[in-house]
């Protein structure tokens, strides 16, 4: 997700240090196959935080909240999914080292890579990754629209939460083929 709404300028709130701002927006989020993306110009999706300034960054702090649009695995229906995440996160200035809690500076060999942390850059913060990280992160691992959801069938592919499709299934292990065979010889 790239949206121009959660690109924020820190600029006054780094010259302020120890200074708060609070930053809110209402977007229409949907669940794909490379995280979140843009579905439309309003939204269910509720970021609310505070910006908090220190001498190393910006603190975000807050919620998210509301309904993200996201595919049922089972059926492959759209669904809302709701969610309730707490934000705490830190936007490290570009360039500072990390202390470890002796208050040392850390080794080369143990410093967190760039692209896995949040860095200020330009004296703006993106909150994209943050939000698709945290949304991502807070979705359920069985991505369903109702614990009770059916699915497709796998005979004809009709959504058997709709109506039932009339499709004969039967459950054989193919390696036990060769005895059923047998025993319809044996019957017939």
């Amino acid at each position: 997700m790239n949206s121009r709404k959660l690109k924020v300028s820190v600029t006054n709130l780094m010259r302020k240090v120890f200074s708060r701002e609070r930053f809110s927006a209402v977007l229409d989020v949907g669940v794909g196959e490379h995280g979140l993306y843009e579905r439309g110009k309003d939204g269910d999706l509720k970021l609310d935080v505070w910006l908090e300034s220190s001498p190393d960054g910006i603190r975000v702090k807050g919620k998210v909240g509301g309904v993200v649009s996201m595919e049922c695995t089972r059926c492959l229906q759209d669904y809302g999914q709701e969610l309730d995440i707490d934000v705490d996160e830190f936007y490290r200035r570009p360039g500072l080292s990390i202390v470890n809690p002796e208050g040392r500076t850390a080794s080369h060999e143990i410093e967190v890579p760039e692209e896995d942390e949040y860095i200020v850059d330009e004296g703006i913060i993106d909150l994209n990754l943050l939000l698709n990280d945290y949304v991502m992160l807070g979705l359920p691992i069985k991505r369903l629209c109702d614990e009770l959801c059916k699915g497709l069938c796998e005979v004809c592919g009709a959504n058997l939460n709709e109506a039932e499709c009339g499709c004969v299934i039967e459950d054989i292990d193919p390696r036990l083929a060769p005895l059923r065979e047998l025993l319809d010889r044996k019957e017939g």
